[in-house]
Parts: C-alpha cells; structure tokens; sequence
C-alpha cells in the first residue's frame, strides 16, 4: 500500500510541474542524456557500418543501412538537443 501512495504523489508532482510549467529535469540531467543519446546514436550507426562491412546470414544488407540511417537520426536529434539546451541556458544568463 505504501508504494501506491508514493506512486500517487510521484503522479501528483509531475502534473503540477506540467501545468506549472516547471521542466521535469535540471539542466544537468539533460546534459547527461544528451551525452547518452549521442554515445546511443554513435553505437547503433557503428553497428550498421559493422553489418555493411562483415555480412553475415542473419544480418541483411537493408537492415544494416537501416541501423546507420536510424542510428544518424538518433546522434542528429542529442546534437540538436545539446545545441537548445545551450540556447536556453544563455539566454537565462543573459
């Protein structure tokens, strides 16, 4: 019973975070995972060039070019994250 309770207020805070407008992580956390979905994005294009390189029977030439394209996307969007979340930050010290 306890851990409802504390999943109810856990729900309760981020609604009112949401509707305060108050951001759901500090700049550090972001700064974190924006790192992780870089490293995430340079992994997934790293395995789709290791699929193009070593072929194999499992691992079809399509689904190797499709692992880069989606890893690109990926490491694309944590640079455009990193770049807004530095845009913001300069504008608040401004």
């Amino acid at each position: 019973m306890k851990m409802r309770e504390r999943f109810y207020r856990w729900v309760a805070t981020v609604r009112r975070r949401i509707q305060d407008g108050q951001p759901l992580l500090g700049p550090d956390s972001l700064d974190a995972l924006t790192d992780d979905v870089r490293k995430l994005g340079i992994g997934a294009m790293g395995a789709g060039i290791l699929g193009l390189f070593a072929p194999s029977d499992k691992v079809s030439l399509g689904a190797s070019v499709a692992m880069f394209i989606l890893g690109a996307i990926i490491w694309v969007n944590g640079i455009a994250l990193k770049a807004r979340i530095e845009r913001n930050s300069a504008e608040i010290k401004d």
